[in-house]
């Protein structure tokens, strides 16, 4: 029965899912009714999640409480059957599985967090949706583990999180330069550098889908990005960011979800980062968690939600992807196609 429904699903979303993708789901359901929730812990992309519980509710399964989807009897019953058991979490209660705690950067904590309070709201147009201010420290605190903060030349591709900023406040890097689109933020973070006097913070106005200039090109210990999650737009931001690098031993800082991509797909981008001449050397589930957006509404997730309640808490989650270079690493600063933002796995666009 799970190969069929993961087979239709398939056949519908054009999403790679298998027999185990259905386990997940159910196992959550087993223990949760809320959507968005569903989608996070079954890790499974939300188009693929939508379809499944359409069938799922066809076949007897599931069915709609107000705004929860719930197990029937006969759904319980079959999953027993098939021994699937409840979904359980372990997670550390005082870093929330991200493996560091903020203590020792508290100062620039609380700093951050009045200045992100007058951030420019997240645009639609960017694809763009920003993370909890713990993250943005947490993302901090997690390079200074490893080597990748202090007197480091630091850019970030994309900067609706303002990383840039969380990074400068800790005055350890040697300077750090902060690239975007979006002169919304641009803006902001020069207007913040002129209050808090960080000179080692600059900011430029870049489309990464054109070539880098030559003054950003192999002149970067340190990148940070979160790319859109097609496999165009991850190839975009990262590519841009391993050519920043300067040589054999500099870091990158990527997030990757599984909501909106499927693991046939996060394998399709590790064989992009190895070929390109990285190494992975973590991978921290759930690391960046992201606050709702204002255009929430707006996006294909909400049209596929098949009961339309809004999020209590946080959903969105991505991993934390650390890359190091070796030697004989490409840079590609080639062109890159205008539409990086839409595949069939997404669910904000």
């Amino acid at each position: 029965m799970i190969k069929r429904i993961a087979f239709e699903v398939k056949r519908e979303t054009k999403i790679p899912v298998f027999a185990r993708d259905v386990e997940r789901v159910l196992s959550v359901l087993m223990v949760n009714g809320d959507f968005w929730e569903i989608v996070r812990y079954s890790m499974v992309p939300l188009p693929a999640v939508a379809a499944m519980i359409k069938l799922l509710k066809e076949e007897g399964w599931v069915d709609y409480e107000g705004e929860r989807i719930v197990l029937t009897e006969k759904g319980k019953k079959e999953s027993g059957a098939l021994g699937i058991s409840p979904y359980r979490s372990h997670k550390c209660d005082k870093c929330g599985g991200k493996t560091v705690l903020l203590d020792d950067f508290n100062d620039v904590y609380q700093e951050f967090l009045k200045i992100q309070e007058k951030r420019p709201a997240a645009l639609h147009r960017y694809d763009q949706g920003y993370v909890t201010p713990e993250t943005t420290i947490a993302r901090v605190v997690f390079a200074d583990s490893r080597g990748d903060l202090r007197n480091k030349e630091i850019i970030v591709l994309g900067d609706d999180d303002l990383v840039g900023i969380a990074l400068a406040l800790t005055g350890m890097p040697k300077r750090v330069v902060v690239i975007d689109i979006d002169k919304r933020i641009l803006d902001f973070e020069r207007k913040i550098k002129e209050e808090k006097k960080l000179d080692l913070l600059d900011v430029k106005r870049v489309d990464l889908r054109e070539p880098l200039s030559d003054e950003l090109l192999g002149k970067f210990d340190v990148f940070f990005t979160d790319p859109t999650e097609t496999l165009a737009g991850f190839r975009a931001f990262a590519c841009r960011g391993v050519a920043t690098l300067k040589g054999p031993g500099c870091a990158g800082y990527v997030g990757l979800t599984h909501i909106e991509t499927s693991l046939t797909k996060w394998r399709e981008i590790q064989r992009f980062i190895v070929e390109t001449g990285l190494v992975i050397t973590d991978i921290i589930n759930e690391f960046n968690e992201y606050i709702n957006w204002p255009y929430f509404k707006d996006m294909r997730g909400w049209e596929l939600n098949p009961v339309k309640n809004m999020p209590k808490g946080i959903w969105y989650v991505s991993a934390l992807y650390r890359l190091e270079t070796l030697e004989g690493f490409q840079r590609w600063n080639e062109p890159l196609p205008e539409d990086i933002y839409e595949d069939e796995e997404s669910s904000t666009v």
